[in-house]
């Protein structure tokens, strides 16, 4: 299905952000672990958890899971990281719920076994967490863990997509758009897979190219799949999805008119205008062409 260990740490701390550093709301700005956490202060951070885990803080066992599993000022540890997220998670605490059940997947830290992997992405999904959700539905869909339930896969999609989380946007819009395993719904399932695009979802800015190309749910508009495909290319980081993008995007200017692609070339720096590169005296210079990189789909 999907390899689930190269879980980002923001997903596997508690308030974390993309970077390694947790976000500091107004709880977390009282908390000197967080702070010494995002100073890249590890030793500092186990220092103030180390106390509130051994009093049964799940927040605190569960950042420290994360720095066991990313050896963050201790030496890592996949089995102690399994150890403090499944305390925490026995708890109640849906972040190390989710986490626990990634490593019950790939079979890190503990044995793989996809049905304590489901159990813990159950208690997570039904603790509102989007990304269980989403993982939770994959399983019902491939039968892993669970008996195949292709109506309660399109049940917890349908609940990660309505928190907006862009993978689960892609997955139901796009089965609503070509009928698969739910009664098709074009107009609706294009409109999801668009939000999924809005959000830089590689997946999804792919078949917004192809649907805009042929014309298919949507009008044709060489324009439109032209600025979604080249997107596509920007964001993609798989080489796969980038070669797809790519072959997605020559197939497109090849069929366009000159003035077409120099509109194309207009809407795109509206939309996603390019970062301003520095010239030789440090000055910020003009914006680069709006080729490049490269995404994955599938319909």
């Amino acid at each position: 299905m999907r390899l689930i260990f190269a879980v980002a740490l923001a997903m596997a701390i508690s308030c974390a952000t993309a970077m390694p550093s947790l976000a500091q709301d107004d709880e977390d700005a009282a908390d000197p672990g967080s702070t010494a956490f995002n100073n890249g202060d590890y030793p500092g951070a186990l220092k103030v958890w180390q106390p509130k885990a051994d009093a049964g803080d799940p927040d605190a066992m569960t950042n420290i899971g994360v720095l066991y599993q990313y050896g963050l000022g201790i030496p890592r540890s996949m089995q102690k990281a399994a150890e403090m997220y499944e305390k925490a998670a026995q708890l109640g605490f849906v972040t190390a719920q989710y986490d626990l059940a990634n490593l019950y997947y790939d079979g890190t830290g503990v044995d793989r076994d996809r049905k304590q992997a489901a159990r813990w992405y159950t208690a997570a999904a039904q603790g509102g967490h989007a990304k269980a959700q989403y993982y939770l539905a994959q399983m019902y869909e491939n039968g892993e863990g669970v008996e195949g339930d292709q109506g309660t896969a399109l049940q917890w999609y349908q609940k990660a997509s309505d928190q907006g989380l862009p993978e689960a946007q892609y997955t139901l819009g796009n089965k609503l758009v070509n009928g698969n395993n739910v009664e098709a719904d074009p107009t609706k399932g294009a409109d999801l897979v668009l939000k999924a695009a809005e959000q830089k979802y590689v997946l999804a800015q792919i078949l917004m190219g192809q649907l805009y190309w042929r014309g298919k749910v949507v009008p044709q508009n060489l324009i439109e799949s032209y600025v979604w495909a080249s997107q596509a290319q920007d964001n993609a980081k798989l080489p796969r999805d980038k070669k797809r993008a790519a072959d997605l995007f020559e197939a497109i200017k090849s069929n366009m008119t000159a003035e077409q692609v120099k509109a194309a070339e207009i809407e795109l720096l509206a939309v996603a205008p390019k970062p301003k590169k520095k010239d030789s005296s440090g000055k910020g210079g003009t914006s680069g062409d709006s080729s490049g990189g490269a995404d994955d789909t599938q319909e």
